[in-house]
């Protein structure tokens, strides 16, 4: 076995190496001492400042600082039974009661009845047997809309959509219809 040489194992470092010097080590007991009693103040300082200015922060978003309140117990029971006066409002039947003088001329002669929603097919009888007692003359959309109850749009729609595939149905002119079995 040949011995090793060690100078043979080590790896030059081609970059430099730089040693630092620490600026505190030059420094004296005395002039650490004081440099310590400093950076407690400082904290100090700092400490006494962050408490200045978080309640000074508070104080200033609302203006002053306020105490909370709290509402009596009448003032309670007012806003509840105002909350549930209004959503008694929201969700009344809409059949009920009209809510314009406009609204109670169009429910005027329609039963309850006619309120609810149909079953399936329904509207399509009732605008067949009115077309139907009409005659060859025909109604208009706004005329079948009073006579069965619903309202305008209701009828126009239907006439584009489910109208289109009962054949008997004939348009006379735009917006008036006629049964011409």
């Amino acid at each position: 076995m040949q011995p090793i040489n060690l100078l043979d194992s080590i790896v030059v470092c081609p970059y430099p190496i730089v040693m630092q010097t620490n600026p505190l080590i030059t420094l004296s007991v005395q002039q650490l001492n004081k440099i310590v009693a400093i950076r407690e103040r400082i904290d100090a300082l700092e400490k006494e400042l962050g408490r200045i200015t978080r309640g000074r922060t508070a104080r200033m978003k609302s203006g002053v600082a306020r105490k909370q309140r709290r509402l009596s117990a009448a003032a309670k029971a007012r806003i509840s039974a105002a909350m549930k006066a209004r959503w008694a409002k929201v969700k009344k039947p809409k059949g009920m009661a009209p809510r314009s003088a406009q609204a109670a001329k169009t429910l005027k002669g329609i039963s309850a009845k006619t309120n609810k929603p149909s079953h399936r097919g329904q509207l399509k009888q009732r605008i067949i047997r009115t077309l139907q007692n009409a005659g060859s003359s025909g109604l208009t959309v706004k005329d079948l809309a009073k006579k069965t109850g619903r309202s305008y749009g209701n009828i126009s729609v239907w006439f584009h959509t489910t109208a289109k595939g009962v054949k008997e149905i004939k348009k006379l002119a735009p917006g008036r219809f006629a049964w011409a079995a």
